[in-house]
């Protein structure tokens, strides 16, 4: 693998995010500036942090937009302060319309007037994590004390629940909008095939799920857990139901970061110590490439439309990794 360039930020880097087009990188470190980069790594901008804390970044309406432990959204010139407590997390909607933030017990809907009329406020539990349903951009799903629960944004109540009876902290919605899968208090998956109205329990894990991720076609499901990355199946009727899962060897410590190539369909996983996989899958076998790389990984990001990814580490640098011939 060829690296086209390398930055360094001030901190350990806590997210990676492509613009739409795949011609500028946020690079969000944990506390400090927010870098924004070319596709060489090379620095465009600086963008003020946000105390304390940064939270995750985002692009919204062809600007970036970064969150944080002072309660703040920055997004392009523009400062945001909807609420009180800090947010963790800002994502947009799948058609590009809408800014969703987690702050307390508020899941903020803005536009990019600014408007917050479709916000859903006071829910029953704080908003751990969220996700966007990528087939409708009017379904959002939140997780917290009890599981998760599915939203339509202008309606009061929710138009489903998954009462686990725990706590859930990551929730991902796949691409192809059937299911819903969360990584919980307890080292535990749960997934929910949607339109049937199935939730199914994954345990057995060492510890809590640091990541997990969809393919972009839906069909896979990556967890992890331990060293060990476990990727289930999700195209039949059953899904994971029954299956028998693919387990990933290689990384030499706990795997904290996931994250599946949209042009390739490759799977990149990262760990404690440096190890970085890039995972081919071929009739439900795979095969991998080991790269070890000089600290830990904590935040991967592959590029939208080329074989490019974006690794974070721990140690506050971003190197990009081509698998162009």
């Amino acid at each position: 693998m060829k690296s086209p360039g390398s930055i360094t930020a001030g901190d350990h880097l806590l997210d990676l995010k492509w613009n739409p087009e795949g011609t500028r990188l946020l690079v969000t470190p944990a506390t400090g500036p927010v870098l924004v980069t070319d596709e060489a790594a090379a620095l465009l901008e600086e963008l003020p942090g946000h105390g304390m804390g940064n939270g995750s970044s985002a692009w919204f309406a062809g600007e970036p937009v970064t969150c944080g432990y002072d309660g703040k959204i920055h997004f392009g010139s523009r400062e945001w302060k909807p609420g009180r407590g800090m947010i963790e997390h800002v994502r947009t909607s799948p058609d590009g319309s809408l800014l969703a933030a987690g702050q307390g017990k508020t899941l903020h809907i803005f536009d990019a007037a600014g408007s917050d009329e479709q916000s859903l406020r006071d829910l029953p539990t704080v908003v751990s994590d969220f996700a966007w349903n990528p087939k409708s951009p009017a379904e959002i799903a939140t997780a917290g004390a009890g599981g998760a629960v599915l939203w339509r944004l202008g309606e009061k109540e929710p138009f489903a629940r998954f009462d686990w009876g725990g706590a859930s902290l990551q929730v991902r919605w796949s691409n192809d909008g059937r299911w819903l899968a969360t990584a919980d208090q307890t080292p535990s998956v749960h997934v929910y095939d949607i339109p049937k109205d199935t939730p199914l329990k994954m345990e057995g894990f060492e510890s809590k799920v640091r990541a997990l991720a969809f393919s972009t076609d839906g069909k896979r499901l990556a967890t992890a857990g331990s060293p060990v990355v476990t990727v289930w199946p999700c195209a039949s009727s059953k899904g994971p139901d029954g299956a028998r899962p693919i387990q990933v060897d290689g990384s030499e410590s706990e795997v904290q970061a996931l994250d599946f190539s949209p042009v390739t369909g490759q799977l990149a996983t990262g760990d404690g110590k440096g190890t970085l996989l890039v995972v081919t899958f071929e009739k439900g076998q795979f095969r991998r490439k080991r790269v070890r790389l000089d600290s830990g990984i904590s935040t991967l990001a592959w590029h939208p439309s080329k074989p490019l990814m974006a690794v974070g580490h721990e140690s506050g640098s971003v190197i990009l990794l081509s698998l162009e011939a």
